[in-house]
């Protein structure tokens, strides 16, 4: 609310308070004296008598009439205008509001002094501003022209408060709509901000409107629909139309289209299964259809009717460390599962021999390695595994040098890897520093880490007192009975709602999956689950007895897994078995025709490959890579201003600041700006650089930082990253007056909405207002004549009710 100068009486002549007020007592005793035995009627004539007395009285003090107002030309006033274009939107006609604010501010600008601007300045010293996406300063606001991209209202009244700090800044009047393009921190930051008064345009168009509102997207491990795209819309002036959303790829392919009837405020979800990876683009566009389910033009706007989206994902690939203690079909299979995705990488240590005991020679006299290496050449010969120690075969390595000792020893070896995968292999493989490092590489490192069952698996391969058993979903020291006879595997609640585990998107598909799977004989069984640990399926026995069959939890910085059945590829075997029975009986046909070309009887055989690919990348999905790459939007600093950070890591996973770190930005029209990172203030290990996205469109950034290491060469770590500018979307997101957030402003400030037709007003009862600088007038009220028409008229009154009743 606006805040008047409070008025005071002021006695002017002390030295008569006392005559005055013995005159004023006399008077009043005559009067009552005189009417002490008159009608009830002339109890007003006195009463009058009395009022007219006491104001005759009153003048011989010499009161005061005493306020205070504004100086005039000692405070400021800023008049504020947004010059955005969300207001090149119909109110009411023909008119925009653009047309409203720019036809009031031309009237304000005027040369006679009775327009609202100029009135203004009579008072205060006028300061006027344009904001669009920065503050500027303006001479005139005559023929201001609204097509600015963005509206940085929030910097631009912060900016101000920095401005006028310490000055007489008596108020703020505001000229938006609202549908500010960045935020505030907290409206508490304006409390020291002087009054802000919002002139709004009255919103009352009728135009229709659909726009694109939020976009979430999700990424799962789920291997037929990776990403999940949740659309949102908003819709102005809708009764019961139809809405069309369509998803297009990169290339404007569309890929799929739901119909939405407008009220419904759920979210329209989409699927989507990118081919490649590094950061890919989506395009989310919304129609308003008619009765005919055709495409209607005539909008508020079009422009907010498209969205631009960036999905991540992840341009290295993830490297998987799988070690066995045999030969089985379980690496076999998982194996071929990952070699067909694009994101993950197995890399494969296979134990085909245990080591011997040191004094159990079995070859030729004066031979001390394994004679399974006999026949090779005297340097392969020198670097063969001797009799006490395992054979072990590597698979799918990088080079020549890597896992070349076996096991990682180092945690540089070691942390290298996104997770690991334990099969069927004992305790007693590892050393108890190996054992410890698995057991950082969880915690410190942040890696995912599964034990499939087996044998020489779980409480069998004495991992019960282990760091390694530590770091289990399942508690391992106390031993269950087995189950009787094979188990048949099912999903629990919590299942059901991982995308991973599931491999149906439909529920009734999904059941009958899982009632098709076989059943499995080997079994780790536990029943002791950890606290904080998720069951995500479950196997029972013929007797009804149920076990755990995989177990999650999270586990320091990085997650763990127990995968409990020991033989899990009798479920590929069935597959398999299964889908030939039923080839062969649609190969089968009179005339004997030859399969077609591309028929491949395994082409459909992927539900076991698919879960395995799901399984390894939840293993992977939140693992911390060295170099992480990651964008921030700075709605404050103005639209499209984003900040891209990139956090850095040792080879032991330590925090890194001694590093040269560049940033190579490809902009939507192919050019390329290079940017060396800044390291932040506030994090360890953090470089960042801010930059302004104001062209629209995609943007992708490269991200390289040279790593330098005293005790080893520089090494160079480079990461991707992309996102998508919309600043014409985001500044036309909303077609209606922000009436809420300017009430906000207000409030916060102690100021006051204000109408566009109210404001000749307004600006009226700007001169009564607080003010920082204000002086103090008075003048005499007995020259006033009201007062003495007061008295004569209370004198008047007590002679006409006296004469009407015949007294003198």
């Amino acid at each position: 609310m606006i805040s008047f100068m409070l008025a005071a009486i002021v006695v002017g002549d002390r030295s008569w308070i006392g005559p005055t007020v013995a005159v004023a007592a006399v008077g009043i005793l005559l009067a009552l004296w005189v009417s002490r035995h008159r009608r009830a009627m002339l109890g007003i004539a006195t009463a009058c008598r009395i009022i007219g007395w006491l104001l005759i009285c009153a003048c011989l003090v010499n009161p005061l009439w005493s306020s205070a107002r504004p100086r005039r030309g000692a405070n400021v006033l800023a008049v504020v205008t947004d010059v955005s274009r969300s207001h090149l939107v119909t109110t009411s006609g023909d008119k925009t509001r653009a047309d409203v604010l720019r036809q009031a501010l031309n009237s304000g600008e005027r040369s006679e002094p009775n327009g609202w601007i100029n009135r203004i300045d009579q008072d205060f010293e006028l300061q006027r501003y344009a904001v669009s996406d920065r503050l500027e300063r303006v001479e005139s606001f005559e023929d201001t022209d609204f097509d600015r991209p963005a509206s940085n209202l929030c910097s631009a009244l912060e900016q101000l408060q920095q401005r006028f700090a310490g000055q007489p800044l008596a108020g703020i009047v505001l000229l938006s709509d609202g549908n500010a393009t960045d935020e505030f921190a907290s409206l508490d930051e304006l409390k020291t901000l002087a009054p802000v008064y919002p002139v709004i345009v009255n919103d009352d168009s009728k135009a229709a409107d659909v726009a694109i509102g939020a976009v979430t997207v999700n990424q799962t491990a789920f291997d037929d629909a990776p990403v999940t795209i949740q659309v949102r819309t908003r819709h102005t002036n809708l009764n019961g139309q139809k809405v069309q959303l369509t998803l297009l790829d990169q290339d404007g392919v569309p890929l799929e289209s739901k119909i939405q009837t407008a009220g419904d405020e759920s979210a329209v979800r989409f699927e989507a299964r990118p081919e490649t990876g590094g950061t890919v683009f989506y395009t989310v566009k919304a129609a308003l259809l008619d009765k005919n389910e055709e495409p209607i033009e005539t909008e508020a706007t079009t422009v907010n009717n498209e969205r631009l989206i960036a999905v991540d994902r992840g341009s290295d690939k993830r490297r998987v460390l799988y070690v066995s203690g045999r030969p089985n079909w379980e690496y076999k299979f998982l194996r071929r599962a990952v070699e067909t995705d694009p994101q993950t990488e197995l890399v494969g240590l296979i134990r085909i021999a245990k080591k011997e005991a040191k004094f159990d020679f079995r070859g030729h006299e004066g031979e001390s390695s394994n004679s399974l290496f006999r026949g090779f050449d005297e340097t392969e010969q020198e670097l063969a595994e001797e009799f006490d120690e395992p054979v072990s075969v590597r698979l799918g390595t990088k080079d020549e040098t890597e896992l070349e000792g076996g096991f990682p020893e180092k945690a540089e070896e070691l942390f290298g890897y996104d997770a690991l995968i334990l099969d069927d292999i004992e305790s007693e493989f590892f050393t108890a520093d190996q054992l410890q490092l698995i057991y950082e590489f969880v915690s410190k490192r942040g890696g995912g880490f599964l034990m499939m069952g087996g044998q020489e698996s779980f409480r069998q391969g004495e991992y019960d007192r282990t760091p390694v058993g530590e770091l289990l979903p399942v508690d391992l020291h106390r031993e269950l009975p087995g189950p009787n006879g094979p188990v048949q595997l099912s999903l629990t609640r919590e299942g059901w709602l991982q995308p991973w585990v599931r491999l149906r998107s439909d529920e009734d598909a999904e059941r009958l999956r899982v009632t098709q799977m076989p059943g499995f004989v080997t079994l780790n069984a536990a029943s002791f689950i950890r606290p904080g640990a998720v069951v995500m399926a479950k196997v029972a026995d013929n007797a009804g007895n149920e076990f755990p069959a995989l177990v999650t939890q999270r586990f320091g910085r990085g997650r763990s897994a127990a995968l409990c059945v020991g033989d899990l590829w009798r479920w590929r075997m069935n597959e398999g078995r299964r889908r030939l029975q039923e080839f062969s009986l649609q190969a089968r046909n009179p005339l004997d025709q030859p399969i077609a070309a591309g028929e491949d009887p395994e082409e459909d055989l992927n539900d076991h490959a698919r879960a395995c690919r799901q399984m390894v990348r939840w293993l992977v999905g939140d693992v911390p890579k060295r170099l992480d790459v990651s964008i921030k939007p700075q709605p404050a600093l103005g639209l499209g201003t984003v900040k891209l950070v990139a956090d850095l890591k040792g080879r032991d996973f330590e925090l890194r600041e001694d590093a040269d770190v560049r940033f190579v930005v490809t902009k939507p029209d192919g050019s390329k700006v290079e940017i060396a990172g800044e390291p932040a203030e506030d994090e360890i290990g953090r470089f960042e650089v801010v930059m302004s996205a104001v062209d629209p469109g995609a943007y992708t950034a490269e991200v390289t930082a040279t790593v330098n290491d005293p005790e080893t060469e520089p090494e160079e770590l480079t990461g991707t990253i992309g996102w998508a500018s919309q600043p014409d979307q985001e500044e036309m997101a909303s077609v209606n007056v922000n009436s809420r957030f300017l009430n906000d402003i207000a409030t916060a400030t102690e100021g006051r909405v204000v109408s566009i037709d109210d404001l000749d007003s307004f600006v009226d009862d700007l001169s009564h207002t607080d003010a920082p600088l204000v002086e103090v007038w008075s003048w005499p009220m007995w020259h006033q004549w009201w007062v003495f028409v007061a008295a004569v008229g209370c004198f008047v009154t007590d002679w006409t009710l006296r004469r009407r009743q015949g007294l003198p």
